[in-house]
């Protein structure tokens, strides 16, 4: 059974309002829950209660939802949802109430800004605010959308007579349960790379472009992140990148007499709950200023992830075992100067991660 196709984003409130001149109160039977329309449950998940103030009550459910939303990454991009049903009944001075039936809501784990207004929704099927996205030369790029919005899709390449399709997929359109809402199209076909990606949703049309960058010494190194649309992004840094390593403990002065003497060898001085956290500073390298939203977003982000090749990046840091290892980081950076053509000619950003653990493990 298909999941319902009413987006809302769980970052920012989404009010369910009730108004009329004699209103006293409302009350909601609010039900979250992750897989398809069968696993509803049959309790409410949580009951809330608004009084009316002027004939008006409201209650925000974004909030609660939210706890039922976890974008993962392992590797690959993971995209969860909720599924959201509430029930509202009102009732009036004259103490009549009404019930107003189940409505149904697809909760992603993104926001809206305060541009956006009141009750920030999904509309557009391609779930990133650019249409221009920066990729490794011969390296591909997931493009994240809304599998219920989107009807076909194709990788395109551009030649001298314009742009040809390579590979046409025709979806399903129907997701199965929260895990398949979004849909990670992979701008690489059987060793062909598109430079385009046209993506249908009925009788509309959109694109989203790759440019490629050339290749350099530094390689690239691959940002993954939780955009304003709770989809994974992926970016490709490939510029300068540097290394740190930062630690910290505790101290105490101990007692090292015994019997009236002591050994000079031992540490008066002992340290306790030393750890450390690897820090990593990379460059984009020359993007478009079509990006400018993208790299916002990337500051905004509540979770990111680094993907970095262990041949280059693994001296002391992560496993030999494999060629590629996936590390959670938080940006530390805490402001960013948005660049413009106008003013910075070439644009290149510079962000500094810091591993999301320690080094020492100490999970128990």
């Amino acid at each position: 059974m298909a999941i319902p196709n009413n987006k809302i984003l769980l970052r920012s409130p989404y009010w369910v309002t009730q108004s009329a001149d004699d209103l006293d109160y409302m009350m909601i039977d609010l039900r979250v829950w992750n897989g398809d329309l069968t696993d509803e449950p049959t309790d409410p998940t949580i009951q809330l209660r608004s009084t009316a103030l002027n004939g008006v009550a409201s209650i925000d459910i974004a909030e609660l939802a939210r706890d039922y939303v976890e974008v993962t990454f392992n590797g690959f991009e993971e995209s969860n949802t909720a599924i959201i049903s509430y029930q509202v009944t009102t009732s009036n001075v004259a103490g009549k109430g009404e019930d107003t039936g189940r409505t149904y809501k697809i909760g992603y784990d993104g926001y809206g800004t305060f541009a956006d207004g009141y009750n920030p929704v999904l509309s557009s099927p391609i779930l990133m605010s650019s249409e221009r996205v920066s990729a490794y030369k011969e390296t591909n790029i997931d493009i994240p959308v809304a599998l219920a919005d989107v009807t076909e899709y194709s990788l395109q390449r551009l030649s001298y007579v314009g742009y040809s399709s390579f590979r046409t997929v025709s979806t399903t359109n129907t997701p199965a349960d929260t895990g398949e809402a979004v849909l990670y199209i992979d701008t690489s076909y059987q060793g062909q790379y598109a430079d385009r990606v046209e993506i249908k949703s009925g009788t509309d049309v959109y694109y989203v472009y790759v440019d490629y960058q050339e290749c350099n010494k530094y390689g690239v190194n691959k940002v993954y992140f939780v955009n304003r649309f709770g989809a994974v992004q992926q970016m490709h840094f490939s510029s300068k990148y540097a290394i740190s390593l930062s630690s910290d403990s505790e101290k105490y002065t101990r007692n090292l007499l015994d019997s009236g003497t002591y050994d000079v060898t031992r540490h008066q001085t002992y340290l306790l709950n030393k750890n450390g956290k690897f820090s990593m500073e990379i460059n984009t390298g020359w993007i478009p200023e079509e990006e400018n939203d993208t790299m916002i977003e990337i500051l905004m982000s509540e979770q990111i992830w680094l993907k970095v090749d262990t041949s280059k990046l693994g001296v002391g840091w992560v496993p030999k075992s494999t060629s590629e290892y996936t590390i959670p980081v938080h940006l530390t950076n805490k402001n960013m100067d948005v660049k413009s053509r106008l003013n910075d000619k070439l644009i290149n950003y510079s962000f500094k991660f810091e591993a999301a653990n320690d080094w020492i493990n100490t999970v128990r």
